[in-house]
């Protein structure tokens, strides 16, 4: 049974009679490639209906993405510099500007809660002493088109289709939080990693953007090769978290260090191998 709230027809005379939510929708749908095939233009032509409606949210993010210049400055990746060959670990500079980082974590900052882990065993997400930050997950309804957008760049950049992404997260880190040594691939030996793994596919790769960079400490630390990593506001770091051959890659264990002052914030996104987010 198709979903009448992502109905792509149904939508579309609901905006064309000024339903400034239903042009919104749209849009974001356009960008994603959700229940159509992915075309920026069309998105763009839906997000400034939005915005003609008199909706804030479509009015705001469509001035970020013009100030941005034309399109293809989003759609066209920097070039990454190789931190690491194993695991493969490269940072890219200002994928996102001042004015991105600012737009997500403003969305994000009225709705953290206590970051979760994945329990190994039931498959559900629960609470950890390994992990004391705070986090904002962008389900469907959450999403607008400067994060979309964002989202294509990071796929591109990765050479992975926009359509494995998960759902994006912001994380929040106040001084003294951190997330302990982890791994962030679906382990088959796992019983509560088998469905979400053949289900939806492998966590391939994993992507941060750096929100901010006016805090101590807080590096991501990787436990192969003792490196540590941190960037300047708007720049990514991704790394792959399976082998060439596409098995787990165990030296890919990893952890968000504490800041030692200020506080740090940073964009997530997990990259999976089978579509993710469809809605029929």
């Amino acid at each position: 049974m198709s979903d009448p709230g992502f109905d792509v027809e149904a939508l579309g005379k609901r905006a064309d009679a000024g339903d400034a939510q239903a042009a919104h929708r749209l849009a974001v749908m356009a960008g994603a490639g959700i229940n159509r095939p992915f075309d920026p233009l069309e998105a763009l032509r839906r997000l400034r209906q939005a915005a003609d409606g008199g909706l804030d949210l479509a009015r705001d993010s469509l001035a970020i993405i013009e100030a941005e210049g034309p399109l293809e400055t989003w759609l066209s990746p920097p070039t990454p510099h190789l931190l690491a060959k194993e695991p493969h670990v490269f940072r890219a500079e200002r994928i996102a500007s001042p004015a991105v980082c600012d737009w997500l974590r403003a969305r994000a900052a009225d709705r953290l809660e206590p970051a979760k882990v994945f329990d190994p065993q039931t498959g559900e997400g629960r609470e950890d002493h390994i992990r004391t930050n705070t986090s904002m997950a962008f389900a469907l309804e959450d999403l607008d088109l400067v994060l979309i957008l964002l989202r294509e760049k990071l796929a591109r950049l990765a050479g992975v289709p926009a359509h494995g992404l998960e759902a994006p997260q912001v994380l929040h880190y106040q001084p003294g939080q951190s997330f302990d040594w982890h791994v962030d691939y679906f382990d088959p030996a796992n019983p509560g990693h088998r469905e979400p793994l053949a289900s939806g596919g492998q966590r391939v790769v994993t992507a941060l953007v750096w929100l901010n960079d006016d805090y101590g400490g807080g590096e991501t630390a990787f436990v192969h090769g003792d490196l540590k990593a941190k960037g300047r506001k708007g720049d990514a770091l991704l790394w792959a978290n399976v082998t060439p051959h596409g098995a787990p890659q165990p030296l890919s264990r990893h952890a968000g260090l504490p800041p030692t002052s200020g506080e740090k914030w940073v964009l997530s996104q997990w990259m999976r191998n089978r579509p993710q987010m469809q809605v029929v």
